[in-house]
C-alpha cells in the first residue's frame, strides 16, 4: 500500500487573553511543531467510495421540525466555574454531498439527508462573557453516521474571535482562523476518528452506532479552543449504563484527563437530558466539572416563528440568552 505523508503543524488553542502567546511558543518550538501524517493513497477516491454505507434510519422525528432544547449551565472555565446556559437544535434537512452545504435543490444523486445539530454556549467569566456556536452535519443514510460530513466552530469572548472547520474528504480536513497572530491560519488532515462532537448526533440517530470499548477521537472544537490540546486522534473508551429512564453514555479519553457522561431518556428520539464534562482547566491544571440540565423544551418549525408574537416561546422554553 502507497502511503502519502503531509507536513503538518499541529494548532494550540485559545487559552485566555493574558499568557496566550507565551504559552503556545512554550508548546510548539520550531523543533517539535513539525509532525508527520500518513494518509492512504486511496484518499484520491471520492467521498462516495471512501465512506459508503448500507444503513438507514427513521428521523421523522426531526423531519419538518427542529428540536429546541434549553439547558442551564455551570461552565468550568480558567480557574472557577461559571454561570451559563446552552441551546441544543436538533433538525433533518438534506446536505450537498460536493459543496458540503444545505442542499438548495437537493435531489438523490447530489444530496444526502443529515442531521443536523447547533450547539451554542453561552456564559460569562467574570466581566466578560463567551459564545461558543457547534454545529454538526451528520449523513443518516447512504454515509456512515460516525463520520460527519462537516463540523464548524465559532468562539466568541472579549479578546476576540476563532473559526475552526472539518470537513469530511477521504478522512478529514481541518482547519482553523483565529485572532492570535501566534496561530495564523492552518490547515492539517486527520485520519478517520469519532469526532467527539458528533456523539450528540449519534445518540439521537441510534443507540447502536455509539462506540463501546476503546475507540479513537478527536476532541469537540470548543475543547480544543479552550485548552492547549494538538489537534489529533486520541484513544478513547466508552461504555453504555442503563437506567430507569433510558440510558448514560460515557466516555473518558486518558491522556487529556477528559471524561464525559451523557444521560439520555429512550422517549422522543433519545432526548438528551443533561450532561457533564470534566478537564483540567487553564490555568492551574485542576479538574472541574461543566454540568448541563435540560430546563426546557419545544418541538417546532422555529424559522418561520420570527415575530414579535412568537417571543413568548422564549419564556416557555427559559431562555436567559
Amino acid at each position: 500500500m502507497k502511503v502519502k505523508y503531509f507536513l503538518v503543524i499541529p494548532l494550540a488553542f485559545l487559552i485566555g487573553c493574558n499568557n496566550e502567546g507565551a504559552d503556545s511558543k512554550k508548546e510548539n518550538s520550531p523543533v517539535d511543531s513539525i509532525q508527520v501524517i500518513a494518509k492512504d493513497a486511496g484518499s484520491e477516491k471520492s467521498l462516495l467510495n471512501a465512506n459508503l454505507s448500507d444503513e438507514s434510519y427513521d428521523m421523522s422525528y426531526f423531519s419538518g421540525q427542529a428540536e429546541v432544547a434549553t439547558y442551564s449551565l455551570e461552565k468550568a472555565r480558567y480557574e472557577d466555574v461559571h454561570p451559563g446556559e446552552a441551546v441544543l437544535v436538533f433538525v433533518a434537512e438534506p446536505f450537498s454531498i460536493k459543496n458540503q452545504v444545505k442542499a438548495d435543490r437537493p435531489n438523490a444523486e447530489n444530496s444526502v439527508k443529515a442531521l443536523k445539530m447547533n450547539r451554542i454556549d453561552r456564559f460569562s467569566t467574570g466581566v466578560y462573557d463567551y459564545s461558543q456556536f457547534t454545529s454538526v452535519f451528520t449523513p443518516y443514510e447512504k454515509f456512515d453516521a460516525k463520520f460527519p460530513m462537516k463540523i464548524t466552530m465559532g468562539s466568541q469572548d472579549w479578546c476576540g474571535q476563532s473559526f475552526y472547520q472539518i470537513n469530511n474528504r477521504n478522512g478529514f480536513e481541518f482547519s482553523q482562523k483565529s485572532y492570535f497572530e501566534s496561530k495564523g491560519d492552518t490547515v492539517l488532515n486527520i485520519e478517520y476518528a469519532v469526532p467527539e462532537d458528533n456523539i450528540m448526533n449519534l445518540i439521537r440517530i441510534s443507540k447502536d452506532l455509539l462506540p463501546i470499548g476503546d475507540f479513537d477521537v478527536i476532541p469537540s472544537a470548543s475543547y480544543l479552543a479552550s485548552s492547549n490540546t494538538k489537534v489529533k486522534s486520541y484513544l478513547a473508551n466508552g461504555a453504555i449504563v442503563l437506567d430507569d429512564d433510558g440510558f448514560v453514555y460515557e466516555y473518558e479519553i486518558p491522556e487529556l484527563s477528559r471524561s464525559v457522561k451523557i444521560y439520555v431518556t429512550t422517549e422522543n428520539q433519545n432526548r438528551i437530558s443533561k450532561w457533564e464534562e470534566t478537564y483540567p482547566t487553564v490555568f492551574d491544571g485542576v479538574s472541574r466539572t461543566s454540568v448541563y440540565v435540560l430546563k426546557g423544551v419545544k418541538v417546532m418549525p422555529y424559522w418561520r416563528m420570527n415575530s414579535s408574537e412568537d417571543e413568548g416561546l422564549r419564556k416557555e422554553m427559559n431562555l436567559l440568552y
